[in-house]
């Protein structure tokens, strides 16, 4: 009997101790990060585009969004089962694809990115693959087809192009990244369906590549994002506390993780769907600053799905229940120093 009373008061006394512990380090991580937001200036609008249709320039559920070396800006028109392609400034230019499963057509095109070569991936949610098209929207490749099985997709959500040419999908339902060569030949997946620890996922949305070629995961359900080194082992993940994926509103938190970015200086954008807001990390996860809020005016958003970065660090968004896109100037910091 004394013995269990000693190891009740030890248990009790370390989960006391665990609870101030943790009380300690989330005021320390609030504090923080709203010490790094009063110190940053949110990006300043600057146009938007579109409104709800099917004529050139509308869109219907836009998703995805991507630039090209020369700032062209191409758009997932999802519901409209089209790519767009516009200027910097939002001016049409052209679009291709329509319904269906045939080489050039679409079925639910979710995000897609421009790799180095100008080549466009293109995710497809409902054909179960990647289709790959030239600048100009004429189909080139097809990869995957729909299974479980290595290289093969159910409802690929995200893709990412690293410098040496290999491809990275965010296989949604199968709950896993997948790898291909530059040659389209399968590598060995990343992930699991899981939730907590790193390389677990939950809903995988999309990928991005940094500037080492360091691979980022929207681990969409988990709330949270996660980190891989080039080939493919974990690294760092974060969302809620300590990367556990707890949804919430707070700065670092997520309430579905849907897109991710990383622009040249090695910056994470988020976009953070069920809080109406875009939030932007360092490379490891620090938060530096968020912007968006629900509404309808410009700078307001109605879940977004994706954004990019072009050249000269402005930023577009997919206001996806808006239907538009956004444009917002490079965000400036404004250090105590200054």
């Amino acid at each position: 009997m004394y013995l269990k009373m000693i190891a009740y008061t030890s248990l009790r006394g370390s989960a006391v101790l665990l609870i101030a512990m943790i009380s300690a380090l989330v005021f320390f991580q609030s504090v923080h990060a709203e010490e790094i937001k009063a110190n940053l200036t949110p990006p300043r609008f600057l146009t938007q585009w579109g409104t709800q249709g099917s004529a050139a320039g509308k869109f219907e559920r836009p998703i995805g969004i991507a630039v090209d070396g020369d700032d062209f800006v191409y758009v997932s028109d999802s519901g409209n089962q089209r790519i767009q392609k516009f200027t910097a400034q939002g001016k049409f230019v052209l679009s291709w694809g329509k319904a269906g499963k045939e080489v050039g057509m679409l079925d639910r095109p979710m995000h897609l990115t421009v790799a180095q070569d100008g080549r466009i991936y293109v995710a497809e949610f409902a054909n179960d693959r990647i289709q790959v098209f030239d600048l100009e929207g004429n189909s080139l490749a097809l990869i995957g087809s729909s299974g479980k099985g290595k290289g093969e997709f159910d409802a690929p959500g995200g893709v990412g192009v690293d410098r040496h040419g290999r491809i990275f999908v965010a296989d949604f339902y199968n709950h896993r990244v997948q790898a291909f060569a530059s040659n389209y030949t399968a590598l060995p997946q990343i992930g699991k369906k899981g939730r907590i620890f790193g390389g677990n996922f939950d809903y995988p949305a999309d990928v991005a590549i940094g500037p080492d070629d360091s691979l980022y995961v929207a681990d969409s359900y988990n709330n949270r994002i996660q980190k891989f080194s080039p080939d493919g082992k974990f690294e760092t993940k974060w969302g809620g506390f300590l990367g556990t994926g707890l949804k919430g509103d707070s700065s670092g938190s997520f309430n579905v993780a849907t897109a991710i970015e990383v622009d040249a200086l090695g910056q994470v954008f988020v976009a953070d769907f069920y809080n109406h807001r875009i939030q932007v990390f360092t490379d490891e996860g620090d938060f530096l600053v968020e912007f968006g809020s629900q509404g309808s005016a410009p700078g307001e958003f109605e879940r977004p799905t994706d954004m990019t970065v072009d050249s000269k660090g402005n930023i577009y968004v997919v206001d996806f229940g808006n239907n538009r896109i956004q444009k917002f100037a490079p965000f400036t910091s404004q250090t105590k120093n200054e």
